[in-house]
């Protein structure tokens, strides 16, 4: 019978590895990268973090709690000092998740010695307001606060690094949710144990594991009832296909977690490689034909999305557009070549042009008739209507519909039904959404049986509104 790996000691090997010797040797279970990307990695040299400080998020979770026990305990052995910042999103009710601040609070105020803590109240309806400008989801926008929180207190204060409590199992559900969503090979290497400031001292630690750890030591935590809301892709991941997968699949995580060291290996090899440099102007910014042709295809997609990233988009862009970027013919003609997702991406004689797209000229859009399950090229992406003929998804997540389908562009007059049986028009669906308007003429519309069943935003970041839940989903 096999012995469970003792949490506290993952963490102690943590900081041995990275903080002392500079060396690793870490086994399969406790890390998903290789040795080698690990050596390459931003490590600290000997007696480094003496006279430090070091910041931990703690939310209240037995995560973040037993990654401020284990800080704690290791301060004096390592010579630096702690102090914690816990953050009240204010998405929940004041009780809970002010509760779970106050918890945190007084916990590091019963330490022996104390450590300081940091309160952050965001501001009411901040997670929500970024989330509709942003269109990722409640999840993204509550992540981008909370670390411009960290990133402001470690400035102030002097903090070089800030600890997070990212587990085992997140990294798995990471990756999970990297897989499915089709995310490129530097994606998939997963959570960094080190990245810029932050250190993640528990990725080798399961979850299972730290919370047994605690409730011997007689310790309580909180629980946030949102990890159980299915309508985050994490929450659904955990819920859902992680028990499938433990149950059917064994040795699954060994495999995910080994991949991830393959895909890291990869990545190191590909961005070795050096790209050629985008040259910035008022309108966006171009580059040489001849220097984009002589790169491969794999690198071209990340030059073109060094570039995407210049124009400050706040927003995924589809794997589709790039590819299509990426394949345009060598000795094509000027003029523009591919738009979408309020990007132009264009050839005038010699060189290229990567834009935003501010006017767009759409006027008569676009009508798919579907009558079976396949892979569809849409305006927007790739659509992938999966099932049986009377029970269908698009990409997994939206439906059931029955066939036959018509995805469409918005049209004049269009209406969808409400929770409480009225209407409201697509376009002010849209407004409420804050879709951009070069994102509107694409925006699918589902239509089914003479009525429209869905507005589906999510393949242009957007939530969805679908009938048969009669409610908007993020």
């Amino acid at each position: 019978m096999s012995t469970r790996p003792d949490p506290e000691q993952i963490v102690r090997n943590f900081f041995r590895d990275y903080c002392i010797s500079g060396t690793l040797s870490p086994t399969e279970a406790e890390t998903p990268v290789s040795s080698a990307a690990l050596r390459s990695a931003q490590v600290m040299p000997a007696a480094a973090l003496a006279d430090q400080t070091l910041l931990a998020a703690v939310s209240g979770g037995a995560d973040s709690l037993f990654l401020l026990i284990m800080l704690h305990t290791l301060a004096p052995e390592y010579g630096f000092t702690l102090s914690a910042v816990t953050v009240n999103h204010r998405m929940r009710s004041e009780e809970e998740s002010g509760g779970d601040a106050g918890f945190v609070q007084e916990f590091c105020a019963a330490l022996n010695p104390p450590v300081p803590c940091y309160r952050i109240d965001l501001p009411e309806g901040a997670v929500f307001a970024l989330a509709k400008t942003r269109g990722r989801g409640e999840e993204d926008a509550a992540r981008v606060l909370r670390y411009r929180e960290f990133d402001r207190i470690a400035r102030q204060s002097g903090v070089r690094w800030i600890c997070t409590g990212h587990t085992r199992n997140d990294q798995l559900e990471t990756l999970l949710m990297r897989t499915l969503q089709g995310s490129p090979v530097g994606a998939k290497r997963g959570i960094a144990p080190i990245s810029g400031r932050i250190m993640r001292p528990l990725l080798g630690v399961d979850r299972r594991d730290l919370e047994e750890w605690l409730r011997a030591r007689g310790h309580c935590w909180r629980e946030d009832h949102t990890n159980r809301e299915e309508r985050y892709l994490r929450n659904r991941i955990r819920s859902r296909l992680v028990p499938v997968l433990d149950t059917s699949f064994g040795g699954w995580a060994r495999g995910m977690l080994a991949g991830a060291r393959k895909a890291a290996v990869d990545e190191q090899f590909i961005s070795s490689f050096p790209l050629p440099e985008w040259t910035i102007s008022p309108s966006g910014c171009s580059c040489s034909a001849t220097d984009f042709f002589a790169l491969h295809p794999a690198l071209r997609i990340r030059f073109l999305y060094r570039g995407i990233a210049l124009l400050n988009r706040g927003r995924r862009i589809p794997y589709a557009l790039v590819e299509k970027m990426t394949s345009v013919p060598e000795n094509g003609k000027s003029g523009t070549l591919v738009t979408g997702s309020g990007l132009v991406f264009a050839r005038r004689e010699s060189l290229f042009f990567l834009e935003s797209d501010i006017v767009q000229k759409r006027k008569s859009g676009y009508l798919v008739y579907i009558a079976s399950c396949g892979v569809y090229e849409l305006p927007f992406g790739t659509l992938r209507v999966s099932g049986e003929p009377g029970s269908v998804y698009l990409d997994g997540q939206t439906g059931p519909f029955p066939l036959p389908l018509i995805v469409r562009s918005r049209m004049g007059g269009d209406w969808m039904q409400t929770a409480d049986g009225g209407k409201k028009s697509v376009k002010k669906i849209m407004n409420d959404w804050s879709v951009r308007e070069c994102d509107r003429e694409v925006l699918p519309v589902i239509e089914c049986g003479g009525s429209i069943r869905a507005v589906y935003g999510t393949p242009l970041g957007y939530p969805r509104w679908y009938v048969h839940q009669q409610e908007s989903n993020g």
